[in-house]
């Protein structure tokens, strides 16, 4: 029996939230017709219900369980899915992710790749705009309060086409004691003292591995951690996180 239009309003972002006015943006900015296709593996990945009614709710209504039903649908990884597709579908999915939700059950590093999102010359300039605004809010968020791991984030997007020496330079750009207390949740949290081990992806593709794994292990990332630690007004507890992610990057190294 085929479902009924699916219009519940989950995954979703209203006004207040810190990525409103992104997401608000990117619906007016990638607004377009529906397009011919789900650009994924047809009558076989999809479930049948959801293939068929896929297109029927507004596409600021799309269920969230319909998006990851997509995501779970094969594609030409070297041709990508198509752009018609990709650019209505976009909007929807950056909501997902501004709402803390995973469009991809398989993991959120995936979720931008397919269709090469952070390439400016795949743009118009007002389109990029919008998307380099949210790739630097997103990320900026995720480094305060993120659930996600950092590393997957950052996985995220260089998959996507982003650059990794800038996706690791607004990494830099955070405040000592933010990117501690950040470094130590993925790190260290829930392990013994001594246990703790940088957390890097099985997502990654070479060269960004490497580079990711140096950036961790970095003279430079220590020094500034070490300093932290040590600092006469860093909080005691704050200290001891800094400390415990300067152990892990000597032993890492």
């Amino acid at each position: 029996m085929t479902r009924g239009p699916q219009t519940q309003a989950d995954a979703s972002v209203s006004p207040g939230h810190p990525l409103f006015e992104i997401i608000d943006d990117a619906y007016r900015t990638f607004d377009s017709p529906k397009p011919g296709s789900t650009g994924v593996c047809e009558r076989c990945c999809m479930d049948a219900a959801i293939e068929d009614d896929f297109f029927n709710p507004p596409i600021r209504r799309l269920p969230l369980a319909y998006v990851q039903d997509w995501y779970c649908a094969a594609y030409d990884p070297e041709k990508g899915v198509p752009k018609e597709t990709w650019v209505y579908l976009l909007p929807r999915i950056l909501e997902i992710l501004a709402a803390g939700e995973e469009p991809a059950n398989v993991g959120t590093e995936i979720v931008l790749s397919r269709f090469q999102t952070g390439r400016p010359e795949n743009w118009t300039s007002e389109e990029w705009k919008v998307l380099d605004r949210f790739q630097r809010r997103y990320l900026a968020r995720e480094i305060q309060s993120g659930i996600i791991q950092l590393d997957d984030v950052i996985c995220m997007f260089y998959l996507a086409g982003w650059d990794l020496e800038d996706l690791l330079d607004q990494v830099s750009s955070t405040p000592d004691a933010v990117l501690a207390e950040r470094l130590w949740q993925d790190w260290c949290k829930g392990r013994c003292p001594g246990d703790g081990r940088i957390w890097t992806t099985a997502f990654w593709k070479s060269p960004g591995n490497s580079l990711v794994f140096e950036f961790y292990t970095s003279q430079a990332l220590y020094d500034r951690m070490a300093a932290c630690a040590l600092a006469h007004d860093t909080p005691p507890e704050l200290a001891a996180k800094a400390s415990a992610v300067v152990c892990v990057i000597e032993a890492s190294r």
